[in-house]
């Protein structure tokens, strides 16, 4: 994937639409998603583990969200969305605040600190240049795990993004 384009004779990076899915009916919880992530990140754990009132645990992604306001919350604008539309991390500009994980409306923030600084996900944006799924989608072995445009899954129907998860479902 070329991560830019040109327009005349300036490049312009291109905007990553897609973003990691999870269905949740085909989610086993066997953490294969975290362990990919933690060994492609040099074991930074980017990717926590959201649980379900001790029922199940899944993985909680970032939405990539197009106004984040974890990077409005962080004092020292260690959480930056790119002009890629990936909203990136930068460790040494952390000081372990939490502000963002306590901003962030889906909990996709890791809270526990790991040498001082927040974990979150990155998309593996070193792994998109590359024309490479994240490493999660990639290891995921149930399927449970798509990387693909959210704007593709939804339909105008209630059960669109259901329906295109699985294919057999009726419409009633």
């Amino acid at each position: 994937m070329n991560s830019t384009s040109t327009i005349g004779s300036e490049p312009k990076p291109r905007v990553e639409r897609r973003r990691v899915i999870l269905n949740l009916d085909r989610c086993i919880g066997c953490s294969s998603c975290r362990i990919a992530c933690a060994r492609t990140h040099r074991f930074d754990q980017n990717l926590p583990q959201a649980l379900a009132a001790d029922i199940a645990a899944f993985p909680g992604h970032c939405r990539h969200c197009e106004r984040p306001v974890c990077a409005e919350a962080c004092p020292k604008d260690a959480i930056v969305r790119g002009e890629d539309g990936i909203v990136r991390r930068y460790p040494f500009r952390c000081i372990g605040c939490k502000s963002c994980a306590i901003a962030c409306p889906f909990g996709a923030i890791e809270p526990s600190l790991l040498r001082n600084v927040v974990a979150k996900c990155d998309l593996c944006y070193f792994r998109l240049e590359e024309d490479k799924e994240p490493a999660c989608v990639e290891t995921c072995v149930s399927g449970a795990l798509t990387f693909e445009d959210p704007e593709d899954l939804i339909d105008q129907t209630l059960w669109g993004a259901r329906a295109k998860a699985k294919p057999g479902l009726r419409r009633w």
